[in-house]
Formats: structure tokens, sequence, C-alpha cells
């Protein structure tokens, strides 16, 4: 055997391995695109039912009867466990988006001072770093762009 016959030989041998190295990577990827989408289904459903409540009490506002009902689904073992999905799925920032939205509720309930404004931010927050995690992550929507939708009169509460 000369040169040029073993030359060749190493070259078929590193292509041909290269390429079967080609097809497992190949492989590999798609597998770990075929997760990241599954995960990322899994956690639009649960922002969604995370929402929900949230989304009814703002249609609420001034009916004592479905706010005490949106009030009571919250606190309901159902939505606990949701709600523990959430916090095992959810992006860091989504988390913690909600972790501040709900530790206003409760300072508010304590302290017995409600600032409506900051809510609706903190609401907005949420729904965009939702949006941010499901795919957006370049938006150049804010917060209160979020809420625009949503909220007839927001201009009352600001200006851009």
């Amino acid at each position: 055997m000369d040169i040029q016959e073993i030359v060749i030989a190493v070259l078929v041998i590193i292509f041909g391995g290269s390429g079967i190295v080609s097809i497992f990577l190949r492989s590999k990827i798609e597998e770990l695109r075929e997760v990241q989408r599954s995960i990322r289904e899994e956690q639009r459903k649960i922002y969604y039912q995370i929402l929900i409540p949230y989304a009814k009490l703002f249609t609420g506002l001034g009916n004592e009867k479905k706010l005490n009902a949106v009030v009571e689904h919250i606190k309901s073992e159902e939505y606990r466990k949701t709600l523990f999905d959430f916090n095992l799925i959810g992006s860091d920032n989504v988390v913690n988006a909600y972790n501040e939205m709900m530790q206003h509720t409760y300072k508010s309930e304590t302290s017995g001072y409600k600032d409506p404004k900051e809510m609706m931010r903190l609401w907005g927050n949420l729904l965009l770093e939702i949006r941010k995690d499901l795919g957006n992550r370049k938006t150049k929507l804010d917060e209160i762009d979020m809420l625009k939708g949503m909220i007839k009169d927001i201009d009352k509460y600001w200006k851009k």
C-alpha cells in the first residue's frame, strides 16, 4: 500500500466517521428541541391557569360576588397545586414577577393601603415577563403596554 492509498483510507474513515457523528448530533439536537417545545407548551398551560383568576378579578371590579368567587378560587387547593407547578416550571423572571405582585397584595391586605397604580404595574410586569419567556424576548412593549387593551382608562394613571 502506498502513501496515497493510506491517505485516502484515512480520509474515508475521518469523513465517514464525521458523517456518523453529524447524524448523531443532529438527532440529539432534534431531541433537545422537542423537549424544549414540550416544556414551553407546559409553561403556556400553567401560565394560563395562573393568570385566569386575576383576569377575572380585573373584570369583576365592583361586583362583590364575582370578586369573592375569584378570591376563593385563588385560595383553593387546585390553584395551590397549579401554583406549585408554576414555581417548578416557570422561568426565574416570571416567578419573581408573580412573587412581587403577591407580596404587594399581602402588604396591601395587612396595611389596608391599596395602590391600584402599583398593582396594575406589577400585573403588567407579570404579563410582560410571561410574554418574554414564551418567545418574545426582544419585545419593545413595557408593563403599561401590556395593559392598554384591558384597562379602558389607563391613561388616567400613566402618561407616556
